[in-house]
This record gives structure tokens, sequence and C-alpha cells, in this order.
């Protein structure tokens, strides 16, 4: 009689767990975590581009928290893969290469400059990963265009706004120019070059210096430029090369109106330019001085707040350029997955992001097609200038 209780409690011992376990089960099928969707991310965290990298990481750390805070896309969480390339080009396509191969990722983000993001260009058209990057270059866009994307205002239209300007408000002829050797400033140059005559302008003497130049060898750039008699200085290039150019020019007494690129759109020209900054112009998106030059109240202007105000609480600075370039490749990726489905493959990503229209971003308001992948105009950019080591619309326009 005992054997037989004992067994009957054992029994009814093993049904209770069997329904336990199946009830767990259902639970933990019901509630079965979504496979996370990745993009990779490459940026300079470090390097002569760090500048630039730093912002656009925070910016795009910011915006995927937020992002997963809310849900996700359709329940996954969204995971950026970062990887820095140390403001190096081979450093950068071996990152792709990773990102690509070893984490499979749906798209790439990246990079700050123009010579890398070139690099990276090859690997992802070789694998078919869409790539929205964050370098102006024209020379990104030459060539087979299918896989990558930009975020920035393409160097012509900046090189358009900045000669204009030189024209109808300067009203200059002569430009001497100095160009960093990099990518970004021999592609401004040819930019310049080719575009100036048809504005009335010449260029005069063009100069090529090196990134890490010292201050030595500025001043013969600067000595060479002179002899060729220009009304303005127009300086093509990002940190260092133009903050010690300002400086320069300040200690060696001259005067001529200085012209810098949307390289310099940042508070590291000032810092590194001191009181030498003030003064010089620049052309550049909106979003750098948008509580100054966008309309109260409109969609653009307080997309770019909202963006200002959540990039300040979460790190005490103020946005810039290049964290709106890096706010704008999120959002471009995400916005295209949440039309795409979260489990679009990257071909079909890649349309999707073809097929934005009206996305509003901090650079502009974002239309691509077939045929263009920058999806800015001119009207999106505006002339700063530095004023009290601060960013003031320059005079003269509109």
């Amino acid at each position: 009689m005992r054997k037989r209780k004992a067994l009957v409690l054992v029994i009814m011992a093993a049904f209770v767990a069997a329904v336990f376990i199946s009830f767990a089960g259902c639970g933990a099928k019901g509630g079965e975590t979504k496979k996370p969707i990745k993009i990779g991310v490459v940026l300079s965290d470090s390097g002569a581009q760090e500048p630039l990298g730093k912002p656009e990481r925070k910016a795009i750390e910011l915006f995927v928290d937020k992002l997963n805070a809310e849900g996700g896309i359709d329940g996954h969480q969204v995971e950026v893969i970062i990887k820095d390339d140390q403001s190096k080009p081979d450093v950068a396509l071996q990152a792709t290469v990773e990102l690509i191969e070893q984490e499979e990722v749906v798209a790439v983000i990246g990079t700050s400059s123009t010579g890398a993001t070139l690099s990276m260009k090859q690997e992802t058209a070789q694998k078919q990963v869409p790539q929205v990057c964050m370098a102006a270059d024209d020379s990104i866009m030459e060539g087979d265009i299918t896989w990558i994307f930009r975020t920035p205002p393409a160097s012509r239209l900046v090189v358009r706004k900045g000669l204009t300007y030189i024209r109808d408000v300067l009203n200059k002829k002569r430009i001497g120019l100095l160009y960093d050797t990099n990518p970004f400033g021999t592609g401004g140059k040819k930019s310049i070059e080719a575009m100036a005559p048809e504005l009335g302008l010449q260029v005069v003497m063009a100069e090529g210096y090196q990134t890490d130049e010292s201050e030595e060898g500025m001043d013969t750039h600067l000595t060479n430029i002179q002899t060729a008699n220009p009304d303005v200085i127009v300086v093509w290039g990002t940190n260092p090369g133009p903050s010690i150019i300002a400086k320069r020019m300040r200690d060696k007494g001259i005067t001529l109106p200085y012209v810098g690129s949307h390289g310099i759109a940042n508070k590291k020209f000032i810092e590194l330019a001191g009181n030498a900054a003030n003064g010089v112009l620049f052309p550049v998106g909106k979003m750098l001085i948008w509580e100054k030059a966008l309309e109260p109240g409109s969609e653009w202007y307080e997309f770019i707040k909202n963006f200002s105000d959540e990039f300040t609480a979460a790190y005490g600075e103020k946005i810039d350029t290049f964290a709106g370039h890096g706010w704008d490749a999120i959002n471009i990726v995400t916005d295209a997955l949440k039309r795409a489905g979260a489990d679009a493959t990257p071909s079909e990503l890649r349309d999707a992001i073809e097929k934005t229209k009206g996305l509003v971003g901090t650079a502009g308001v974002f239309n691509y097609s077939p045929t263009d992948h920058d999806g800015l105009k001119a009207e999106d950019l505006i002339v700063v200038e530095i004023v009290n080591n601060s960013w003031e619309v320059a005079p003269g326009q509109e």
C-alpha cells in the first residue's frame, strides 16, 4: 500500500513538472527575442580626422539608443557595430571587409574622409552592400554609384556657393588657392578650377600643402601665393592645416579675405586658430547655424531643434555639422529599413534608400533617385562668418 501511494505521488509530481515545463516553453516562445538588425559603421575615431569622426559616432549611438528604447524596427533592436578607421584608407577597407564578411551587416555607414570612403566604396560595391557615406568630395560619386549614397552636401554645391559669394558679395575675382593634397583637398581644387571661369573668376595660383604641414611650410606657401597678387585667399582642407594658415595670415599681416571649405565647420577650427579664426568665411549646410538660418516652426527647424536638445542633454555639447552627418546617415538607413522591412536583404535595402523622398534631415531634405545619390540641393547651403569665435550668418545673403 505504501509503495502504491509513493508511486502515485511520483507520477503526480512528474505530471506537474511536465505541465510547468510545457507552460514555461509556451511563454518563452511567445516572448522570443527577435534577431537584431546589424548595421556596420566605419568612422575616424582617431587620427587626423578625429574631429569629424567623434561627433559622428556620438550622434549615431544616440540615435540608435533612442530608436531601440522606442521598440526598434518591427520589434527588432538595431545593433550598430562601430570600427575606427584611424583616418587611414587601408584600415577603413579592412574594417569594411570584417563588417560584411564576419558580422554580415545589412548596410555600412562611413566614413568621415574622402580617401577612406573611396577605399570602402570598392568593397561595398563588390559585395553589393549599401553604403551611406559622410564625406563630401565629388570623386566619391564618380563611376558606379549603385551602392553608395551621401549625407553631406556634395563639394560641387559647396564650391559654387563659396565662389558665388566671392563674386557677388565680396566683389573679388582673383583667387589664391591653398589646398590639402589629400583627396578632399585635391577634389576641391579640381572643382574650383573648373567652376571659377564660368563665374567670371580666376585662380591666379594654386598651391598644395601636406595635411601635417609645419608653420614654416605654410609661410612659404603664403609667400608664393602673394606673388600672384590675389584679392582673396581660398583654403580647401580639414584641420589642422586651415587653422595654421589662419594664424600665419594674421601674424604676417595678410588682410585678404579668407574663404574656407565646409571641412572647417566645427569648433575644432576655432579652438586651433584662436582669434585668427575671426573673419573667416565658409560655405556650409544651414544646420550649423540653424537657429539663425531657418524659419522657426518649420519642419526642418523643429527636426534640428529636437536633435540639438537630445544631443546636448546626452553629451553636454552643442551639435555641429559632423554630428549632423552621423544623425542623417543612420536616419536614412533606418527609415529605409522601416519601409523595406526588418528582414530586408542588402539589395532590398539599397532599393528602399534610393526611393527616399522628402526625408527631413539636418543637412536638408533628402530626395534620392537612380541618378542622384547626393540627395541635397544648393538651397540647403549658407555662407557663415566667424565673429567673436562664434558662427554667424555672413552678410549679403537674403
